[in-house]
């Protein structure tokens, strides 16, 4: 049975956040990611709707600190009065600022795609809702309906189909040029009546890294890029490969046919060619 620590998570409006890790406090902020362990905190002050991490300092000069701004009151309360009830002995004359450790934080591959989808997500209902109100603006009702229900499934597909296209020649040129390593299954999962295995696999650099595969076996092939080894694909089948280009395929083509129905449905309203709708 595993136990959760009660000191809670703090979260600021900003995105910043503080947690409690053990034997340190991680402060994680959009760009860099801060540990301070808990030999290094002097105390913690909670100031309503902020909290400050004073550091310890030799006496007579001013102590390091680390503040988290605009966050939950009763939150802040409570982690400051857990953290210091656990904080070591540290020695008066120790310098706090010395054991701190920084280290930049990158987006991911996974967060950028993520990012890419939210936006592209977004661009498509905008861009459909404005020309399904220039389609009602001209009178045909019916169709600035169906411009608000077919208009994004045909961006979805063609964003899918696309999207499937870029994997598949990231493969492509992986395979040509990557690593090829052998990842074990630690976890699984379904989706879709799909099953989907976790695998990790150990890079050059002895770093161990995950990566979901739809495959029951024990172990699988996979290729990563030598500069990026965070960018992997599985070595699939020629089979296999030519299957998922196929899909890809039919899929973009298939969006992209919907999408030019859509416009050229939306143009034809605006030149009157579907009175009585």
């Amino acid at each position: 049975m595993s136990i959760t620590s009660p000191i809670p998570v703090l979260r600021s409006s900003d995105g910043a956040l503080l947690r409690f890790d053990g034997d340190a406090l991680v402060l994680r902020r959009k760009t860099e990611e801060v540990r301070i362990p808990l030999l290094a905190i002097e105390r913690i002050r909670s100031e309503r709707r902020s909290l400050a991490v004073e550091l310890t300092a030799p006496s007579g000069t001013v102590p390091a600190m680390h503040r988290l701004d605009d966050v939950s009151e009763a939150a802040a309360d409570l982690f400051a009065e857990a953290v210091n009830a656990v904080l070591p002995e540290r020695p008066a004359s120790a310098e706090g600022s010395r054991l701190v450790t920084t280290r930049a934080v990158t987006e991911s591959q996974e967060e950028r795609d993520k990012r890419r989808r939210r936006w592209w997500g977004t661009a498509v209902v905008l861009v459909c809702a404005g020309l399904a109100a220039a389609v009602a603006a001209h009178g045909v009702w019916t169709f600035a309906f169906l411009i608000m229900l077919v208009g994004p499934v045909g961006a979805l597909l063609t964003a899918i189909g696309a999207d499937m296209v870029r994997l598949r020649y990231r493969s492509r040129h992986l395979l040509r040029h990557g690593v090829t390593v052998e990842a074990r299954r630690v976890s699984e999962t379904r989706v879709l009546g799909g099953e989907f295995g976790t695998f990790v696999y150990t890079d050059m650099h002895g770093v161990e890294r995950r990566v979901n595969v739809k495959s029951r076996s024990a172990t699988v092939q996979v290729v990563y890029h030598p500069d990026k080894p965070g960018i992997v694909t599985e070595y699939g089948s020629r089979t296999s490969r030519a299957s998922d280009t196929v899909a890809a395929l039919c899929f973009l083509v298939f969006g992209l046919i919907v999408d030019a129905t859509v416009i050229g449905v939306a143009i034809g309203s605006f030149q009157g060619m579907y009175p009585g709708y």
